[in-house]
């Protein structure tokens, strides 16, 4: 009879879930990862560095899911249990620096922005002390930067971390490899922001490009740049060419995850709007509704995300008539971004626009 040693079963089962979020199963990762804790933490006990790396690996794959309450209390209790040891200057240091990282990704997906930033930026400072990272091991954590400061409406500080991982990849990779899909899809995200949309076209293509020599066509990253694509295309005044990709992600992803995940409602919200512009105004109203309900399931009442729903819905509900109905969505998005971002967001500033020209007619 073979007797299976405990550690190996536990590093087998650490293995099988890395392999399966790899290939994006988020299910059978959070399944797997538990079954790897509880295999760690009778053999190695609960404060083993083990512990906090499966932890930190569970909380990842849960805030795919959507389940960020869970994800919360996973990562921080990653972050005890590293921040109880001497960490020194290697393996142990990487299990900190990417459990604090870990932690403020699922503060920035529940926009805790002023939460998650001093986390981040201890996390690349500790980093940079440090001989075990070299400049693409870096550039993780300034990528996770620019996608905070670009989601909190501060564009430039965005940019500027942005740029340093575009050099470390590049002078790594070369200009043209796949290791930069992901930094040209969250640059064509940020041209997008800026209202720039041939320059945000251009990264969001070329982002397609790299995940497409990379990966099959129905791989979640490949389909989420089409879709990035489709935004962009709706922005640069082409909601024919935008339509299509959208629907199919929202098909793809609905199929995938069901109908409440992220993906699904963030892309429900982008084809209303293509909708919305082809002035087939109920099918865009329909699914902007069915957006919010999805976007409250998954987010909560309070996420600025609510609110772009909100104030697209309070445009088309206004432009139908029903000034009343309208200005009370405006009154609502206005609410949830006052609270959120900083007045200088641009997403902020537009709902203040949006509201006013609501307002006065509205008083009537």
């Amino acid at each position: 009879m073979t007797i299976t040693d405990p550690l190996d079963e536990a590093v087998a089962l650490h293995d099988r879930a890395l392999s399966a979020m790899a290939l994006h199963r988020f299910p059978e990762t959070v399944l797997l990862c538990r079954a790897a804790l509880a295999a760690f933490e009778a053999h190695c006990g609960p404060g083993h560095p083990d512990v906090a790396n499966v932890l930190t690996l569970l909380a990842t794959a849960e805030d795919e899911l959507g389940r960020h309450t869970a994800a919360e209390e996973h990562h921080r209790r990653a972050v005890g249990v590293m921040e109880a040891l001497p960490h020194g200057d290697g393996d142990l240091l990487r299990l900190l620096v990417a459990a604090r990282v870990g932690l403020a990704g699922t503060l920035r997906r529940q926009a805790r922005y002023t939460e998650a930033e001093p986390l981040l930026l201890g996390a690349l400072h500790a980093a940079q002390a440090s001989q075990a990272y070299d400049d693409v091991a870096l550039a993780s954590i300034h990528n996770e930067l620019g996608v905070l400061y670009k989601f909190a409406g501060r564009l430039a500080d965005a940019e500027r971390h942005y740029q340093q991982v575009e050099a470390a990849l590049t002078a790594r990779h070369g200009a043209d490899h796949p290791a930069l899909a992901g930094l040209c899809h969250n640059l064509a995200g940020l041209e997008h922001s800026r209202g720039r949309p041939a320059e945000a076209e251009s990264r969001a293509r070329r982002s397609l490009r790299l995940h497409r020599r990379a990966y099959p066509a129905d791989h979640p990253a490949v389909v989420a740049d089409a879709a990035h694509l489709g935004v962009i295309l709706h922005a640069a005044g082409k909601p024919a060419d935008a339509e299509p990709l959208l629907r199919d992600a929202v098909g793809y992803f609905t199929d995938r995850y069901g109908p409440e995940h992220y993906d699904v409602v963030v892309n429900q919200h982008n084809l209303a709007a293509v909708l919305a512009a082809q002035g087939r105004v109920d099918e865009a109203g329909a699914l902007y509704r069915q957006a919010l309900t999805g976007k409250r399931a998954t987010l909560g009442p309070d996420h600025p995300e609510l609110a772009f729903t909100l104030n697209n819905l309070a445009v088309l509900v206004a432009d139908a008539g029903d000034l009343r109905h309208a200005t009370e969505l405006a009154t609502e998005a206005l609410r949830i971004l006052t609270a959120a971002v900083d007045a200088e967001h641009p997403a902020r500033r537009a709902a203040e626009t949006n509201l006013a020209s609501l307002r006065p007619a509205g008083r009537g």
